[in-house]
């Protein structure tokens, strides 16, 4: 999408964000790259979409539903938003997995041995390039004309939007806020360690590049080279964690002077573990994840069952009443005392976002680039 598009999206959420205030709508977010496929034709299968969102059918008993996602303050909100109500309305019993990884998913298919029913991914799976490992959605439960555009594809459905973002600890920074990634590279004026994901598609490069001055609309083809000769300035600073509940511990504690974090955790170490910690929303890249149901469950109709339920207007934004991450459903309304700390509400010509179908198609590369720079 281009940044002309986003940007008459995001007066479009400016006018929404008025009305949040009255109301507690949440903004619709700036849609992502769209799908290169449309979604595969499935027959109607009862009940009706529209029963599912506010009846969904019986499971049958003794019905296993396994879900796997990222675990601590973001899965605790998508348990108490989606899993316990959805068990209680249908009998299926939940088996969770706080591990949600790519390779999982790829490892369990090529195994024949699939144990997750439905899997929480982030923006880097569930394009036309992992096919083979992934259910196609059923849309004659799944309301796809109320899901955001862009955000609705053959593999995959959004279920939030939030924002990877710079935080940082007001403890460590002598009176001063950084203003955004250059600061975040300048150990000089803000001396400390910097946490960064150990991961090479979840925004380190792009980082590195808006800090070496890169407009957010120019980033993609990523020019790797002069990202990593501008990580190699801070490498020696650089605390990498795996995990979001590492990434909100370190900058609690003050371990890291600033970390790339997700929106959400930076809310819960301010907020939950009354840390000192802020946001700087400039130049966040905005962003989702998405429902995917791996090739070969057993439990693929339960499974779809569940997502339509889970994405349906009256239902999608529950998890926003834990964790200030946006709903997908154009027509869902947020937690209103959340929408002020939503990626999306904060979004502006600065924001950046992630071209999915490019990071995908280039996957291999990243991680070998990322592999070479770590380790050298």
């Amino acid at each position: 999408m281009t940044s002309r598009l986003r940007l008459s999206v995001l007066v479009a959420v400016g006018a929404l964000l008025v009305t949040a205030c009255g109301g507690g709508a949440s903004p619709s977010p700036t849609a992502a790259p769209p799908e290169s496929a449309a979604p595969a034709t499935v027959e109607p299968t009862a009940p009706p979409a529209a029963d599912i969102c506010t009846a969904p059918p019986k499971a049958p008993a003794g019905t296993t539903l396994t879900f796997a996602s990222y675990g601590g303050a973001y899965q605790e909100a998508q348990r108490k938003g989606w899993l316990e109500p959805y068990a209680a309305l249908t009998g299926v019993t939940f088996q969770e997995s706080e591990d949600s990884s790519n390779a999982t998913i790829k490892a369990q298919v090529e195994a024949g041995q699939v144990t997750w029913d439905i899997v929480d991914v982030g923006n880097d799976f569930g394009l036309d390039a992992n096919a083979a490992l992934l259910e196609p959605l059923d849309y004659s439960k799944i309301h796809k004309d109320e899901i955001l555009d862009g955000f609705a594809g053959t593999y995959r459905v959004a279920d939030i939007t939030y924002g990877v973002v710079l935080a940082y600890n007001t403890e460590k920074m002598g009176g001063q806020v950084p203003q955004g990634w250059a600061d975040f590279f300048d150990t000089t004026k803000y001396p400390g360690k910097r946490g960064m994901w150990d991961y090479s598609a979840g925004g380190i490069f792009e980082f590195a590049l808006l800090a070496d001055g890169v407009a957010p609309a120019d980033l993609y083809p990523l020019d790797l080279d002069r990202a990593t000769r501008k990580l190699d300035t801070i490498k020696d600073d650089l605390v990498f964690w795996t995990s979001g509940a590492e990434s909100q511990d370190l900058i609690g504690k003050g371990e890291v002077t600033m970390t790339m974090i997700w929106n959400g955790r930076g809310y819960s170490a301010k907020h939950i573990d009354n840390k000192p910690v802020e946001i700087q929303w400039n130049q966040q890249i905005v962003t989702a994840d998405y429902l995917v149901v791996p090739k070969g469950t057993p439990n693929k109709d339960l499974a779809m069952d569940f997502i339509a339920w889970a994405t349906c207007k009256e239902n999608n934004a529950a998890p926003s009443d834990y964790i200030p991450y946006g709903p997908t459903n154009k027509l869902a309304t947020a937690n209103p005392d959340k929408v002020a700390e939503l990626s999306v509400t904060n979004a502006d010509a600065n924001s950046a976002y992630f071209n999915d179908a490019w990071i995908v198609e280039n996957a291999q590369l990243l991680e070998d680039t990322y592999q070479e720079w770590r380790t050298k």
